[in-house]
């Protein structure tokens, strides 16, 4: 059996739908929620719903029984919390005979990395290694979804403004990534440990701007600011403290070149590479 983690969340979500559509099965196939009354849908198309939460450790054992792979999409929260949470879940799995777990990480987990971010995948990473358990790290880069909300302020002001310097990232969808991790999953053997699910190519902001004003019709413009100041405006506009800054520092770590990787391992799982920032650009800011 295939257990998805956090099932009510987009990434989650996307990954039970694509191991579905891979498999065209849902036999064999589970998710594990806070809630279970919110993956009622879930229920109905034949997918066994368990009830798991991370900060319940008490919970885990029936949702992880009888589990052979496990898809442990990461949390969401402060620092500390989210370790905590990937840790109580890795010692379930560990107890409940899991073989083999699957974590959704991020493609920066350097030691030297100003991000809060990096700090919980490299921590979870670690214990993932020191479980004893058969895992793969599904490194994600930077979501695409979240580059309207990031350009957000240009459809004002034309201009929008993040702490990322001159740092290059490549962007790739949820969606996308839900496929590749259902097809790393559903694969007989992975021949790596880790897998970073990176774009075709890496941009800086001022060629993220320049794609969405040539399918907008819209100036758009990056001006780079400091960590400091974004993180100001994103808690003047009601983001809590922690978010602010771990979004701020995480931009920090673009500044510094930890989010600039490109590798074949999209392709390499799913058969093609993912989409690149102009056809992103034209789904997420194109006329409607």
């Amino acid at each position: 059996m295939i257990l998805v983690t956090g099932a009510n969340g987009h990434l989650g979500r996307g990954i039970v739908d694509q191991l579905v559509a891979r498999s065209g099965r849902v036999a064999g196939i589970a998710a594990s929620v806070r809630d279970p009354r919110r993956a009622a849908d879930l229920a109905e198309r034949g997918i066994a719903v368990r009830q798991g939460n991370f900060d319940q450790p008490e919970t885990l054992a029936a949702a992880f029984a009888g589990v052979g792979k496990l898809i442990l999409v990461s949390t969401d929260g402060p620092k500390e919390v989210r370790i905590a949470q990937h840790r109580n879940a890795i010692d379930a799995a560990r107890a409940a005979g899991v073989r083999h777990i699957l974590y959704t990480s991020l493609i920066d987990v350097a030691t030297d990395s100003p991000a809060d971010f990096a700090a919980v995948h490299r921590a979870t990473e670690a214990d993932l290694a020191a479980s004893g358990l058969e895992f793969t790290a599904l490194r994600n880069p930077l979501y695409a979804d979240f580059l309207p909300m990031t350009v957000g302020a240009a459809r004002a002001t034309g201009v929008f403004q993040l702490p990322a310097g001159s740092g290059r990232a490549c962007f790739v969808s949820r969606a996308e990534l839900a496929e590749a991790t259902a097809a790393a999953a559903l694969a007989p053997a992975l021949a790596r440990r880790v897998y970073e699910l990176t774009g075709q190519a890496t941009h800086d902001y001022h060629e993220v701007a320049a794609a969405v004003a040539r399918v907008s019709g819209q100036p758009v413009r990056y001006q780079a600011v400091s960590e400091d100041a974004y993180a100001d405006a994103l808690e003047a506009s009601g983001v809590p403290g922690w978010l602010a800054r771990s979004l701020a520092n995480m931009y920090s770590a673009v500044a510094a070149g930890k989010f600039d990787r490109v590798s074949n391992d999209f392709a390499t799982l799913v058969g093609h590479p993912p989409r690149p920032l102009a056809c992103l650009a034209q789904e997420l800011f194109g006329a409607r």
